[in-house]
């Protein structure tokens, strides 16, 4: 999370976000203005969903720095 907060300086938004851990691990994020994306990033399956106009997008089995690359998604919906 270090790296979407760094982002979402980086990108003069605000860092306030609400983050829920759902029941397959992964995490829920949303900012005070737009829910961002859902991530999942510990077991054999990794992936990543993001929003890009208003249509629900995912990677899969990515290296860590693709999914850190995608956070540019959600610093654009924050």
């Amino acid at each position: 999370m270090a790296a979407l907060e760094a982002a979402l300086r980086q990108g003069h938004k605000s860092v306030a976000l609400t983050i829920s851990r759902m029941a397959n691990g992964a995490l829920s994020v949303s900012s005070p203005r737009a829910y961002l994306g859902k991530v999942k990033l510990q077991g054999r399956k990794t992936w990543m969903q993001y929003i890009v106009r208003n249509d629900a997008e995912s990677i899969e089995g990515a290296p860590l720095e693709e999914y850190i690359h995608h956070l540019n998604f959600w610093v654009r919906s924050a």
